[in-house]
C-alpha cells in the first residue's frame, strides 16, 4: 500500500468519516476519533493532516495528526514551535498499519522540527512510549488539589472509591462529619483568608506590559501576550474567569461535573493558566484559590510544572496527587531551551489542548 500524508481538505471528509467509523466499530471511543472537518475551530493556528492511501480511488484515510503552531520563548529568545496533537493511526486496530504512527511523527518533524506533546494520558501509553524511543525528553507535569468540601469529595472521587469497603467507609465519613474533621486536622481542607483581587473582562491591553517584563524569567514558555490570551480565552466565553492582582493573573474555571469518570458530580475549580514573576507566584495562586473558594467549589485542581508555581500551590494548602499529564519535547525543541531543568519551564493546562475535560 502507498500512504501519502497531506493536508486535510474538504475532499477527504467522507474518507475521514469512514476512518472514524472503522475505529468506533473496533471499540475506540467516539471522543478519541479524528476531527471530521479541516477547520474544527477548537484553537487558533491549527493545521490538520491525513494519511491517505493514494492508490485508492477515491482515496481512503488511515490516520492523521494536528499541528498547532505557537510562538515560544526559550532561554529568552523567540522561537516558533508546534504542538503535535491527536496523532491517530489505524494501526491501533489493524496491524497492517502498525508503522503509521512512526510515519506520522516523522512527517510532522519535517514540517516543524520544534515539536512538543502534552497530556498523553500517562507515560505507559503508546505515544509517549514511541517518543521515548525517539529520544524526546519527557517530564511529568505535577497535579495538585485542594479539598474544600470533604463530604462531597469522598462521595464523588472515583479513583479512590475502588471497592465496596472503601465506598462504605467514605460514605460513612461523609455522613457523620468525620471527613470534615479529619481533613481539617490534616490541613487538607484548610481555607484561605480572603485576599483582594479583581476580575478582568479581557487581557487587552494590560497583559502586554507584564509579558514584556517577566517572560525572560522562564527557561521555556509559550507566548502569553494579550492578543494570544484573548484568542485562547475569548472575552465572549463566560467560562473563563480572569483573576487579576498587581503581581500577575490567573485563568480559572468553575465547572459543575456530571458523572465525570474521575470527579463524579463534584463542582470543580481549576487553575488552568497563570503568569507572574516566579517570585510572585504565591500571590497569584492565593487570589485564584480565594475566588474559587468564595464561589463554593468542592475541589480545586491545577497542573503546574515550574518549581515556583508548584511551590506556591503547596504554600496555599494544596496536596500533590498522581498525574497523567506529561510534557515531551522534540530534540530540536529541547536544544532551544539549552539544557535548562524542566522545573524551570512554565507549563500548565493553558498549554497544548487547553483546559479540556475541566
Amino acid at each position: 500500500m502507498s500512504l501519502q500524508i497531506q493536508p486535510f481538505t474538504p475532499a477527504e471528509i467522507p474518507a475521514v468519516q469512514a476512518f472514524n467509523q472503522r475505529l468506533i466499530a473496533a471499540g475506540i471511543s467516539p471522543d478519541s476519533c479524528f476531527p471530521e472537518s479541516p477547520d474544527p475551530g477548537w484553537l487558533p493556528a491549527m493545521q490538520l493532516f491525513v494519511a491517505a492511501q493514494s492508490d485508492d480511488q477515491p482515496h481512503s484515510v488511515h490516520g492523521g495528526y494536528i499541528l498547532r503552531h505557537q510562538n515560544f520563548f526559550a532561554s529568552g529568545n523567540p522561537v516558533d514551535a508546534a504542538h503535535y496533537r491527536l496523532p491517530l493511526s489505524e494501526g491501533i486496530v489493524n496491524r497492517a498499519y502498525a508503522t503509521l504512527g512512526l510515519q506520522l511523527v516523522r512527517d510532522a518533524l519535517r514540517r516543524q522540527p520544534r515539536l512538543y506533546a502534552l497530556g498523553m494520558g500517562g507515560i505507559d501509553r503508546p505515544l509517549p512510549q514511541m517518543l521515548q524511543r525517539l529520544r524526546w525528553p519527557i517530564h511529568p507535569v505535577p497535579f495538585y488539589f485542594k479539598v474544600l468540601h470533604p463530604a462531597a469529595f469522598l462521595r464523588n472521587i472515583r479513583p479512590l472509591r475502588t471497592s465496596p469497603l472503601r465506598r462504605f467507609a467514605f460514605d460513612f465519613a461523609a455522613l457523620t462529619g468525620a471527613a470534615w474533621l479529619g481533613m481539617n486536622l490534616l490541613g487538607i481542607s484548610r481555607r484561605l483568608p480572603a485576599v483582594p483581587f479583581d476580575l478582568a473582562p479581557s487581557f487587552s491591553p494590560w497583559a502586554d506590559a507584564l509579558w514584556d517584563r517577566v517572560r525572560a524569567d522562564y527557561a521555556l514558555l509559550a507566548s502569553r501576550d494579550a492578543a494570544t490570551l484573548d484568542a485562547l480565552y475569548p472575552p465572549s466565553d463566560p467560562r473563563f474567569l480572569r483573576v487579576r492582582v498587581p503581581e500577575g493573573w490567573a485563568v480559572v474555571l468553575d465547572t459543575q461535573m456530571r458523572d465525570h469518570k474521575q470527579f463524579g458530580n463534584m463542582r470543580i475549580g481549576a487553575i488552568v493558566d497563570c503568569f507572574a514573576a516566579p517570585s510572585a507566584a504565591a500571590a497569584v495562586i492565593r487570589a485564584a484559590a480565594c475566588l474559587l473558594q468564595q464561589r463554593g467549589v468542592d475541589l480545586i485542581v491545577s497542573n503546574q510544572l515550574h518549581a515556583a508555581w508548584s511551590g506556591a500551590l503547596l504554600q496555599s494548602g494544596f496536596r500533590q496527587g498522581p498525574t497523567n499529564y506529561f510534557y515531551a519535547l522534540s530534540p530540536a525543541f529541547a536544544e532551544a531551551a539549552r539544557g535548562a531543568a524542566a522545573d524551570q519551564f512554565h507549563i500548565n493546562r493553558g498549554d497544548g489542548d487547553g483546559p479540556i475535560h475541566l
